[in-house]
């Protein structure tokens, strides 16, 4: 009886130690869950400020790109300006060397055409009321003076001035027309005046469109005086293009 009677203190002794130490390692438990927490709870903080700190960032970077996407735009706008601006200078340069180049070629043209003629009859004429015929050709630039009609032919339009002598004898009438086109629009004239022979001519200036005609005419049955020293002539030139 005695020996139960000590069993029983040894055995709530006993339970109570176990009691403690079992505390005791849930305390030990707790207080490693706790800086476990304390840890996890640190390391969320610093993640959460990461995370701010690259919110922030990518913020930036977005305002940044859009910026950048708005200067693109307004470079593509310019880029279209120019490339319109460049295009009207292009045809605008096209159209001035277009008009540069014509005013030269015309400039080129009115300085480089020498146009001139001079030609002469060596025998006397009866009239036939027809072209007076030449056969001494002195000056022909710009071939203007067809031998073959006698006509002068205008190259290029412009003002043209043309001279005319003849010798006449006081015996006989010499009256020259100058012809255009067709139409009398000048002439010269000697009859009965003093004794032997004096010279009658005349000069004029004409505005002429390209391929209109000039011609001498000797009226039917005048007469003009020639021989070798030619005094009969026709002489024409191109004062300047229009």
């Amino acid at each position: 009886m005695l020996t139960a009677v000590v069993l029983v203190p040894l055995l709530l002794l006993s339970n109570t130690l176990a009691q403690d130490d079992t505390i005791s390692e849930i305390q030990k438990t707790i207080s490693v869950l706790e800086h476990r927490m304390n840890s996890a709870e640190s390391s969320l903080k610093e993640s959460q400020g990461n995370l701010v700190n690259a919110l922030q960032r990518v913020a930036v970077t977005e305002s940044k790109l859009q910026q950048a996407e708005t200067k693109l735009v307004q470079a593509d706008v310019k880029r279209v300006q120019l490339e319109s601006e460049l295009k009207g200078m292009k045809n605008t340069g096209t159209k001035n060397s277009a008009a540069i180049a014509g005013l030269l070629s015309t400039l080129q043209g009115k300085q480089t055409r020498h146009i001139a003629f001079s030609v002469g009859r060596s025998t006397s004429l009866t009239g036939t009321g027809a072209v007076i015929k030449y056969d001494k050709i002195w000056l022909n630039d710009g071939n203007g003076f067809n031998t073959g009609t006698n006509h002068f032919v205008a190259p290029v339009s412009g003002v043209y001035m043309f001279t005319y002598n003849n010798l006449y004898h006081s015996s006989k009438r010499s009256h020259v027309s100058l012809m255009m086109n067709g139409k009398k629009v000048q002439g010269s004239s000697a009859n009965n005046l003093n004794s032997g022979f004096g010279m009658s001519g005349n000069e004029i200036q004409l505005r002429l469109q390209k391929g209109d005609s000039v011609w001498l005419e000797l009226y039917k049955n005048d007469f003009i005086y020639s021989d070798g020293a030619l005094y009969s002539s026709f002489n024409g030139q191109l004062i300047y293009q229009n």
